[in-house]
């Protein structure tokens, strides 16, 4: 995954840019889970155009997860009231999404995976009708596998592909 770079859907139609800060999360979490799985929420925006949906942060997993050597249940515990926080500032941000840590060098997505992803995209009280699933690997020497996906509502998901070399200004937003 390239921080900062614009990435696109083969049809163009969705746009993703992953902020430093929310990057550097995920790479502390995955190097501190080793070899058992992990994850945790994607916060952001979307641009004024709602082209691209910017990450600005990633949490770490809640308090309440569980998590082994090849599954992960994501916790509910304080997302609430750190979604409610984010809502609050000036600069509003919000739930965009689910990052996971698969142990592995070659990383697939698992049948979980998706149902969870396609129920996000259907449950109104996430208010997220295209939730973005990240899905990272382990360390390989070069760097990590990354796959990113969108989940559109009632659609099949959609793999980011294309890099775009452009970064979006912070103050590009829809609130």
């Amino acid at each position: 995954m390239i921080v900062g770079q614009r990435l696109e859907t083969a049809n163009g139609e969705y746009a993703l840019i992953v902020k430093y800060e929310a990057w550097s999360t995920i790479e502390n979490e995955c190097k501190n889970a080793y070899d058992h799985e992990t994850g945790g929420i994607l916060i952001g925006f979307y641009t004024e155009d709602m082209s691209t949906a910017v990450v600005t942060e990633a949490s770490g997993p809640p308090s309440d997860s569980r998590r082994g050597r090849s599954w992960f249940w994501r916790g509910v515990a304080d997302l609430k009231n750190l979604l409610a926080r984010r809502w609050a500032l000036k600069q509003r941000t919000y739930y965009i999404g689910e990052w996971h840590y698969h142990p592995i060098f070659h990383i697939e997505l698992s049948g979980d995976d998706l149902d969870q992803m396609h129920s996000i995209s259907q449950d109104s009280n996430y208010h997220c009708r295209e939730p973005i699933m990240i899905i990272v690997g382990r360390e390989c020497g070069v760097g990590r596998p990354v796959r990113a996906l969108v989940f559109p509502r009632d659609e099949a998901q959609i793999e980011f592909k294309t890099q775009i070399q452009e970064d979006v200004p912070d103050d590009n937003r829809r609130t």
